[in-house]
């Protein structure tokens, strides 16, 4: 059949055209004809006296009601013809049925938001994305709650991981919204693993030990866990650059979390200086050239190699405290060395044996 008003063949039996939307059951507009064809747009004046350009980007009819939906992308202006002018923009910004996940988070990469976050918070997002490969090139309208779900289940298996993809998630959907592309996040109902939390402690003096005996017998990885000790280094801080490393003057630049943390000076001492160079010797660019998911492959297949109790890596940090403390430095002296920004932060992370408690008290 032909459209009433278009003119243009539609299918048999249809209530509205496909291609203007006009109701087949009236009669056409006896108005005259619009300035501008149809798919071009409309600019319509508002009560406040603006102007506000739109355009068409889903027309459909509702399977339920049977009413015809139509979606608008608007933007309103003081003059009448910048709104006009502005139609033809409004018709090449994308659909929401054409953006994918990765059209987002290109956009996302470029917002002031994602500018605002730290190094380590970028750096979290940025493995977080990639652990979404299955979902990067579905469009956004047809991802599902199930998707992502199946998504984070298959890839992680632990809380901290998995939240960083749902933040990761919540970022482009929150972006969608407002851009029109959805109209609601539904990344608030994603299941996260048991957030267990995961003990801290220091390695003991037999547990340092065993590690130093690993390194010796060849397993160079167990370098970085060394350094992380006797340098009290997050995992985040490895990947130093080159040229921030000073050998013969033995002090290291880097550092993130906090303006006291970050870009500080990093004291190498003798004991772990043969194994700071080494890696530097060996690697192209920085200390560390490793990936996460494979750091903590390693480090964990060495944990369970040497036989030590089963403490995750944060825990190398606290051993730098304690063994500090415990060698009675100046609470000024390892606040600093650490990266706090106050001596309280730094007792948090102190473990000082119960015999060590005693023998202080009994100097009294």
């Amino acid at each position: 059949m032909i459209c009433v008003k278009c003119k243009k063949e539609i299918p048999d039996e249809s209530v509205f055209c496909l291609h203007c939307g006009w109701d087949q059951g009236k009669a056409p507009s006896s108005r005259r004809p619009k300035a501008r064809g149809n798919g071009q747009g409309s600019v319509y004046k508002l009560p406040n006296g603006k102007y506000r350009a739109a355009v068409t980007v889903v027309c459909a009819v509702d399977q339920c009601t049977g009413k015809l939906v139509r979606r608008y992308r608007t933007k309103t202006f003081a003059k009448r013809t910048d709104a006009v002018n502005y139609l033809a923009d409004l018709r090449r910004q994308k659909t929401p049925d054409l953006v994918t996940l990765d059209a987002l988070y290109l956009k996302f990469e470029k917002t002031k938001k994602y500018a605002a976050l730290s190094k380590s918070q970028q750096d979290k997002l940025s493995y977080a994305w990639a652990r979404l490969e299955p979902l990067r090139y579905k469009k956004i309208s047809e991802i599902t709650l199930e998707d992502m779900q199946r998504t984070i289940d298959e890839k992680v298996s632990t809380f901290y991981p998995a939240r960083d993809m749902k933040t990761m998630l919540s970022h482009l959907y929150t972006l969608a919204i407002k851009h029109g592309y959805v109209d609601r996040n539904p990344t608030e109902y994603i299941e996260l693993p048991e957030n267990e939390k995961s003990r801290k402690d220091a390695w003991k003096p037999e547990e340092l030990r065993a590690f130093w005996a690993d390194w010796q017998a060849g397993n160079t990885f167990t370098g970085y866990i060394l350094i992380m000790i006797y340098a009290g280094l997050r995992f985040g801080e490895l990947p130093i650059p080159k040229e921030n490393i000073y050998l013969d003057e033995q002090y290291m630049i880097g550092g993130i979390k906090t303006d006291a943390g970050t870009d500080r000076t990093i004291p190498i001492a003798d004991i772990i200086l043969p194994v700071v160079r080494y890696f530097y010797d060996i690697n192209k660019r920085k200390l560390l050239e490793m990936n996460q998911d494979n750091f903590y492959r390693k480090y964990w297949d060495t944990i369970k190699r040497i036989g030590v109790r089963e403490l995750n890596p944060h825990c190398c940090r606290h051993t730098y405290f304690t063994r500090l403390a415990s060698a009675g430095i100046q609470p000024g002296v390892i606040t600093a060395a650490g990266g706090h920004t106050s001596y309280q932060t730094t007792l948090g992370y102190t473990h000082i044996p119960l015999e060590d408690l005693l023998k202080a008290v009994n100097k009294i």
